[in-house]
């Protein structure tokens, strides 16, 4: 018998899809080996998220705080964190994992989804979930969200990345974000900040990784107001 649209068999097959692009990925530490431009973005974004999260600049904490990066992949931004704080990075994917305890041998690992997080409420300083939301399902997202606020102590920052919805879905996302909805994933937090990441055309991203092209495009990645962004940052402080 067919399916029928929206049918909960099709609906574990398009998480079975999407779940086998995101893993795919992990055949190499892909983060660690980035295009030029790729390269600036991540640095810009690693920037904006550690001014955000308050271990830069002029309230970066005396001691070292406890980070956990939620949805780590093969660590990347985890390596450049355990410079600022005690790290943890969780994923699903023990191929990520294993890249993972491989480059960052400062940071700990746990396999878990953001879901259902093996630690006790009040336990980080800092959480973050960058680049990784718009990965979860939509039946899974507020969940993801509320272990995030479970285990952030009060006082503790919440750091969210992800693309917003000027920019074209990817086939490994499950959506893409309005600042309206991205707003609200910080229901309950306080003192929310928000910045954008590369000023939105149509088909930037495109040129951005085109060879022989990148460098005429490398001047856009840089800071804009949200609204105007192809990725917006924010963070917001839990009471």
């Amino acid at each position: 018998m067919a399916m029928q649209a929206g049918s909960p068999a099709r609906a574990a097959g398009a998480l079975g899809w999407k779940a086998w692009l995101q893993e795919r990925q992990y055949a190499t530490a892909y983060h660690w080996r980035q295009a030029p431009n790729d390269e600036r973005e991540y640095r810009l974004r690693t920037d904006v998220v550690l001014r955000l999260a308050h271990l830069a600049g002029p309230e970066r904490p005396a001691a070292r705080p406890r980070l956990l990066d939620v949805g780590c992949g093969d660590a990347r931004f985890t390596a450049d964190a355990t410079l600022r704080a005690h790290v943890v990075g969780v994923d699903v994917s023990r191929r990520a994992l294993g890249h993972a305890r491989d480059l960052a041998p400062l940071a700990h690992f746990a396999a878990s989804s953001g879901g259902a997080l093996p630690f006790p409420s009040n336990s980080f300083d800092v959480v973050t979930i960058l680049d990784v939301i718009e990965h979860i399902p939509d039946v899974d997202e507020r969940r993801v969200v509320a272990e995030a606020h479970r285990v952030l102590r009060p006082g503790g920052r919440l750091v969210i990345s992800t693309n917003t919805d000027r920019s074209a879905c990817e086939l490994k996302h499950y959506r893409h974000y309005s600042i309206a909805r991205f707003r609200s994933l910080f229901a309950g937090l306080e003192r929310l900040e928000l910045a954008g990441i590369i000023p939105y055309f149509p088909t930037l991203k495109m040129w951005m990784a085109t060879p022989l092209l990148w460098r005429l495009t490398a001047s856009r990645i840089r800071t804009c107001a949200a609204e105007e962004a192809h990725v917006v940052v924010g963070a917001a402080t839990k009471p």
